[in-house]
C-alpha cells in the first residue's frame, strides 16, 4: 500500500512540472461547397484528437496531431490530418491526409479534389490557438 502511494505521488509530482502545449483548433469541413462539420477541440502537442460529426444522413472524422514545427525554413504549427467518413457498420473510408502549417490566430484552408475531375471536393479551413 506504502508503494502505491508513493508511485501515485511521484507521478502527481511529475504531471505537475511536465510542460505540454495545447492548442484551440476551431475547423470547417466542407464538400462541394457545402458545410458538413464545424467541430471545436482542444489538442494536447503531440498527441492525437479524433472528431467525429453527423449530419442528416452521413458521419464525418477528422483526426488530427498538432506540432510546432519549420517548414522550408516557415515557422508555425504543423497540423496533420486524417479526414474520412464513417460507413453504416463503422467501417471508415479515408477521403483525405492533407498537412497544413499555419500561423497561430491566422485561418489556414486547403482543399482537395474538384468537382469536374470526379472526387468530391473537401476543403478544412481550421484557425490554431495556442492555449497558456
Amino acid at each position: 500500500m506504502k508503494l502505491l502511494i508513493a508511485l501515485l505521488m511521484l507521478f502527481g509530482t511529475y504531471s505537475a512540472f511536465a510542460v505540454s502545449n495545447e492548442y484551440d483548433l476551431a475547423m470547417k469541413l466542407s464538400m462541394n461547397g457545402k458545410l458538413v462539420a464545424s467541430p471545436h477541440v482542444i489538442v494536447k502537442e503531440g498527441e492525437p484528437a479524433t472528431i467525429t460529426q453527423k449530419n442528416n444522413r452521413e458521419e464525418y472524422f477528422i483526426e488530427v496531431v498538432v506540432t510546432e514545427s519549420e517548414v522550408q525554413g516557415h515557422k508555425g504549427i504543423l497540423m496533420k490530418f486524417v479526414v474520412g467518413s464513417i460507413g453504416s457498420k463503422g467501417e471508415k473510408a479515408v477521403l483525405s491526409r492533407p498537412q497544413i502549417l499555419a500561423r497561430e490566430n491566422s485561418p489556414a484552408k486547403m482543399a482537395v479534389g474538384s468537382k469536374e475531375n470526379g472526387p468530391e471536393e473537401l476543403s478544412l479551413i481550421v484557425l490554431v490557438k495556442k492555449k497558456i
